[in-house]
């Protein structure tokens, strides 16, 4: 039972550590997003306002973004969201494909900045969406189940060989 028990962790182990090295190398991405600005882009800084009724409506930002051409950002169905910052007021319209942001001021509504936002394309291959979409939702907890399998069967492969030798050396007091 020991062998096969090691031969399923060495393949569990084989499998797992591609994923476990994807996972590394992109959530080391993903952590350093915010000190690092190629991750993501640094947030502009818009005018100052005295209140929010001095801020642009989102439809004034999103028509600034769809006037700069961007082919993933023409209308409303190609926005993953849209942000409000009211510290640096700034809009920052983030598209569904292509990775792209920009960043328009909230009181003038004329855009600050526009970039790549490769922590989206980062956070895609950590959570495997960029392979296919039901690899999050399916296949993502079968890599959990392998990782704690391989932890449980290390365990016991760490310590078997332990157990054997305190069980050898009680032996050979009883003996002697």
């Amino acid at each position: 039972m020991y062998h096969r028990l090691r031969a399923l962790h060495r393949w569990i182990g084989l499998i797992a550590s591609l994923f476990l090295m994807t996972l590394a190398v992109t959530g080391t991405l993903l952590s350093l997003k915010s000190t690092t600005g190629w991750v993501r882009p640094p947030e502009a800084e818009g005018m100052k306002v005295e209140g929010m009724h001095e801020v642009v409506p989102v439809h004034d930002a999103t028509r600034a973004a769809f006037a700069l051409g961007i082919p993933e950002l023409q209308e409303s169905k190609h926005i993953d969201r849209v942000d409000y910052r009211p510290k640096s007021n700034v809009f920052k319209i983030v598209s569904k494909e292509g990775y792209h942001e920009v960043q328009v001021c909230g009181k003038t509504g004329r855009v600050l900045q526009v970039a790549h936002r490769i922590d989206q394309f980062v956070e895609d291959i950590h959570d495997l969406s960029m392979f296919a979409s039901w690899m999050r939702g399916y296949f993502l907890p079968f890599v959990g189940v392998f990782l704690f399998t391989l932890g449980f069967t290390g365990v016991i492969i760490f310590f078997v060989p332990v157990f054997r030798r305190l069980k050898l050396k009680r032996a050979r007091r009883a003996i002697g």
